[in-house]
């Protein structure tokens, strides 16, 4: 069996274009004029001596109903209903090259291309006295074993000139030989050319054994691959007909956030093969997995508060830098960018584009919080940790003495300003003044876990030793002034925590 999977811009054999037999025995390219071509009838006796037989409606054959006409290249010719006899001979049909047979009332195909200006169909005749026998045979194998044999399926016996179409009709078998594969016959085959089923021929003296050509069932499985943010299956399978044509799963045949399905390797070849693409299948099951791509966004940081919105491009599975909001607003402190999942991210620390549902984009949005703070002048080039500090209390901050922070409200704010309660006086002695997150160093994480601290309470709270160590902008309670402090320690900014203001 054919293991190469073809595209179907390859023709499978040369053989099989002979299997059109009937009216479509050639593939051609219209020209840019058709051309006439005119359409005889050769009756090959004296018309005058044909006895007409009857039509199928009844009426009585004419030989005036098989007079020649015009046509234009790439149309189907009719050819008239009629039978004949002599007295000698029976008609049996028409042929145009000797080898194919047509009866009347069917049509015939003319190419775009054919080169001729006549097309002759000749009458095939069979002498009523020949004795002669021309024997046609079926041999149902299947790779050397024999397969069980229909009823319906006989062996036949003619006579040379005449016109036959082989007794036969499409053919199942389920679950055959060992590995109870299902094979399903898809016209004959004489050892040389290859015969649609209903393709007629003009018998010889050759005898002739016929075997069905067959084709696999064969399971055609999509895989999605081993990848993640997969939305539904990762596998489906079809069943397929051996050397069928096909269409490979389109671009949507499976959903997978921030990626674009863009192609598809065969299993059997290792080939890639794009999505819709149209392939012959192969005589085995096969597998395509999916080839993905990242897919690239504009990124969209909402500022609010009177500020214009920001758009930064990236891949997914790519980081990019958050923007500056490029504005301030009296009497708040930015803190950063907040994410779908609630993370929060400092200005020019790295965002990791994680992509996101079909049809759906990603945006951040500005968190600001209540309170000045001092504004940092300098640029601040974070040579450590650039994403949000990952470390979480476990147990909720502990004070001493509690405040209600005051909620400002702020024309064109999406995103309300910090309220609730929030420590003010830490319940333990600082360790190390700067490390919010407790980990034994004063980095920019530290101050990044200031602003989730302040912005997502809830969820981001600072441990008690934490908030202790990260009050260090010399003023008692846990601000946005503080992470700025934080920032620059680690900017060089200044030397040495808690920040003294200058006098």
């Amino acid at each position: 069996m054919n293991k190469v999977f073809a595209k179907t811009a390859a023709v499978l054999s040369a053989a099989v274009m002979s299997m059109c037999g009937t009216f479509g025995s050639f593939t051609s390219i219209a020209a840019d004029t058709p051309k006439e071509v005119t359409v005889i009838f050769d009756f090959g006796f004296d018309t005058s001596t044909l006895k007409p037989g009857y039509k199928s409606d009844g009426s009585e054959s004419s030989v005036a109903d098989f007079a020649s006409y015009t046509i234009k290249a790439g149309s189907n010719a009719p050819i008239p209903l009629g039978t004949f006899r002599t007295d000698t001979h029976n008609f049996s049909g028409w042929t145009v090259d000797g080898f194919y047979g047509h009866y009347s009332g069917e049509t015939y195909f003319i190419p775009a291309d054919y080169a001729e200006d006549t097309l002759v169909f000749k009458a095939v005749w069979y002498d009523k006295s020949d004795d002669r026998q021309t024997h046609f045979t079926y041999n149902l194998e299947y790779d050397g074993e024999p397969v069980e044999r229909p009823t319906w399926l006989k062996d036949e016996i003619c006579v040379p000139g005449m016109i036959y179409e082989p007794n036969f009709t499409t053919i199942k078998v389920d679950k055959f030989g060992p590995n109870e594969i299902n094979l399903t016959s898809s016209g004959l085959t004489d050892g040389k050319n290859k015969y649609k089923i209903g393709t007629k021929f003009v018998v010889t003296e050759q005898d002739v054994e016929f075997s069905p050509i067959w084709l696999r069932e064969i399971s055609v499985t999509y895989f999605a691959g081993d990848v993640d943010r997969l939305n539904g299956n990762s596998t489906v399978t079809f069943t397929k007909m051996e050397a069928g044509k096909d269409e490979l799963g389109a671009s949507d045949r499976f959903s997978r956030s921030g990626f674009n399905l863009v192609g598809w390797t065969s299993s059997i070849d290792g080939s890639t093969y794009e999505p819709g693409e149209t392939v012959v299948m192969p005589g085995e099951d096969v597998t395509f997995t999916a080839i993905w791509e990242p897919k690239k966004y504009n990124v969209l940081f909402k500022t609010g508060n009177g500020g214009s919105n920001k758009k930064v491009e990236g891949l997914t599975d790519t980081t990019i830098i958050c923007p500056d909001p490029e504005h301030t607003v009296d009497g708040m402190t930015f803190a950063g960018w907040k994410d779908s999942e609630g993370d929060i991210y400092p200005v020019g620390s790295e965002y990791m584009v994680k992509g996101a549902l079909p049809g759906s984009g990603i945006s951040l949005t500005g968190v600001w919080v209540n309170g000045e703070a001092p504004i940092v002048t300098e640029p601040v080039v974070t040579t450590t940790a650039t994403e949000p500090a990952t470390t979480t209390a476990t147990e909720p901050a502990t004070t001493t003495e509690t405040t209600a922070a005051t909620s400002t409200t702020n024309p064109g704010t999406t995103e309300p300003p910090v309220t609730g309660e929030q420590p003010t006086t830490p319940a333990v002695e600082p360790t190390t003044l700067g490390d919010a997150n407790c980990d034994g160093i004063v980095t920019m994480a530290d101050a990044a876990a200031v602003y989730q601290h302040l912005g997502n309470f809830d969820k981001y709270a600072l441990s008690a030793q934490g908030a202790a160590n990260a009050d260090v902008d010399g003023k008692a309670g846990l601000t946005a002034a503080d992470a700025i402090s934080i920032q620059k320690f680690n900017a060089k900014l200044i030397d040495k925590l808690p920040e003294v203001a200058e006098k």
